[in-house]
């Protein structure tokens, strides 16, 4: 049996029951993670845009879009994927540089209302997603992502298929359909960081997850085996032919890529945060201030820098890119959240005047062991020529890294409380954590 049909496979049998309690506890705190986001960023900027556009050029429905008008199920997933990752702020595997939430989420909800799937359906068909997005995205990583593609929009795209098609019942045979459907449609490239684009890969991945589902059910037909031969999938996303099959198929059922997810402190690309980390406890430690700063050098893995488009950012959607103003912001504020990441902000002359100090520097291997990941070296010379260091080995609020549940708990409530009042994010919030026990109509009443 070849890895596309034994991935289909996987995705037509799972079940609640075959899911550890762990995998479906951290599951639940993730989707938490991307609901807060996904609301605050319905009515951002890209939420808007996004919503306008599909208010025009897409038929209504009864599919739930955050905070908005209901729209057709395959709108909906692309307002919502885009909601979710509109600020940057939205769940990261730790072991891939994947957003899984986003695109996943948004596709298993608008599958589940189509059918009216119970909750634990929805749980379910997201964890299989999740699922899905994990190992295609490792079976070609990290040459596939080196290469300039966003692993969100390509490898996502297939992790919303298998989430909607697992919500929809799909035999093997239609979901290895689906994929080689999805395969074609899956498209997203880094170049666009650090603008508007960018959010659209997540909302476009679980568009065309959703879209190519309902093909499927439909009789519409693609190659059944697209991950294997030549010129599959896999190997055409790989310059150097490192698709390794085995990464789709090896241990399924017994490791569970939903536990590889972790989850953001700050709006910004993961790639900023242990920086960030480690210049916020210098801060809260010594009491600085760009008063007493002369300047600050952040060394990162070489990797980030095709990621860090942005030394000086005009708007708050460089920003998220932008090293500078990262640690810029935590200097001034001590935090950097939803507040500090706006057009206004970023063109304080306070901020720009900050954002001088900060300079960057790469290295191989920062932490030896061909250790490639998220970790960060800030060194900070005061005005008296006191000098500091702090190191950050991985990302905060990853698995290997876990933050606080009170930072969670606050950026939940932050992000939704911005469109909710304090008792109805409550009532979501209590929802959520006990998802299998809630009915779909009144899940989704509170974010609809």
């Amino acid at each position: 049996m070849g890895e596309t049909q034994e991935l289909a496979e996987y995705v037509e049998t799972i079940t609640y029951d075959d899911i550890p309690s762990e995998a479906t506890e951290h599951a639940k705190t993730a989707i938490r993670d991307y609901i807060g986001v996904a609301l605050y960023g319905s009515h951002h900027e890209v939420g808007d845009t996004i919503y306008n556009y599909i208010d025009t050029q897409y038929g209504d429905g009864d599919a739930t879009v955050f905070h908005r008008d209901a729209k057709s199920a395959p709108a909906a997933a692309l307002a919502n994927g885009a909601f979710g990752h509109a600020i940057d702020y939205d769940d990261t595997f730790e072991s891939i540089v994947i957003h899984p939430t986003s695109p996943v989420f948004a596709a298993a909800l608008a599958a589940a209302e189509e059918v009216n799937a119970s909750t634990t359906k929805l749980l379910t068909g997201y964890v299989a997603g999740c699922e899905v997005a994990y190992r295609v995205g490792h079976s070609t990583y990290p040459e596939h992502y080196q290469n300039g593609w966003h692993s969100t929009g390509t490898a996502g795209s297939f992790g919303a298929a298998g989430a909607a098609a697992s919500i929809q019942d799909l035999d093997a045979e239609e979901v290895s359909t689906a994929f080689g459907i999805v395969a074609s449609l899956s498209s997203a490239l880094k170049k666009n960081f650090g603008t508007m684009t960018k959010p659209l890969h997540a909302g476009h991945a679980a568009e065309m997850g959703v879209r190519a589902v309902l093909l499927a059910q439909n009789g519409f037909t693609a190659d059944s085996e697209i991950f294997e031969g030549d010129i599959g999938y896999n190997r055409v996303m790989t310059i150097d032919d490192s698709y390794d099959p085995e990464e789709i198929t090896e241990d399924l059922f017994e490791e569970w890529g939903v536990l590889d997810i972790g989850f953001k402190p700050y709006p910004s690309g993961v790639i900023t945060h242990a920086a960030m980390d480690a210049m916020r406890n210098l801060t809260r430690e010594h009491d600085l201030e760009p008063v007493n700063v002369e300047s600050v050098v952040v060394t990162l893995e070489e990797a980030a820098s095709e990621m860090l488009h942005h030394k000086q950012p005009n708007d708050a959607l460089q920003a998220k890119f932008s090293i500078e103003f990262c640690l810029a912001s935590i200097l001034r504020e001590g935090r950097a959240g939803i507040h500090e990441f706006t057009d206004e902000y970023v063109q304080q002359p306070e901020t720009q005047e900050t954002i001088q100090k900060v300079s960057r520097a790469f290295e191989s291997n920062l932490f030896g062991d061909e250790f490639a990941g998220y970790g960060a070296v800030v060194r900070v010379t005061k005005t008296d020529g006191t000098e500091l260091r702090e190191e950050i080995r991985y990302a905060p609020g990853s698995p290997n890294n876990p933050i606080e549940e009170q930072r969670l708990d606050r950026k939940f409530y932050e992000c939704a409380e911005s469109r909710l009042s304090e008792s109805d994010a409550e009532a979501l919030d209590t929802a959520i954590q006990n998802l299998e026990d809630t009915e779909l109509d009144k899940f989704v009443s509170y974010i609809e």
